[in-house]
């Protein structure tokens, strides 16, 4: 069987963490690419569906900024006297 070389670059962290997770299941990229373009040619498709990830709301933005705030100390976390006076903030 003649082969030929494929090279690719790619972030860092992806693939660091495409290695990781590739081995808790016993392939290495290289195997994994392979798998990957067989079952392309098998099915004559993309072997997964390919979608765009969702895009966060308004209300997630928010969220995360509120986080981020937290985080970095620009504002404080609520802090509550017991786990009922949360659940009722958390229901007004």
């Amino acid at each position: 069987m003649k082969t030929t070389t494929i090279q690719t670059r790619i972030d860092t962290n992806l693939k660091k963490s495409a290695e990781s997770i590739l081995s808790s299941i016993g392939l290495d990229i290289t195997s994994a690419i392979r798998l990957f373009l067989t079952q392309c040619v098998v099915q004559r498709r993309l072997p997964f569906q390919a979608v765009a990830p969702e895009e966060p709301n308004e209300e997630t933005i928010a969220a995360m900024q509120e986080a981020e705030d937290i985080a970095s100390g620009k504002i404080k976390p609520k802090t509550y006297d017991s786990f009922y006076d949360a659940i009722k903030d958390l229901e007004e």
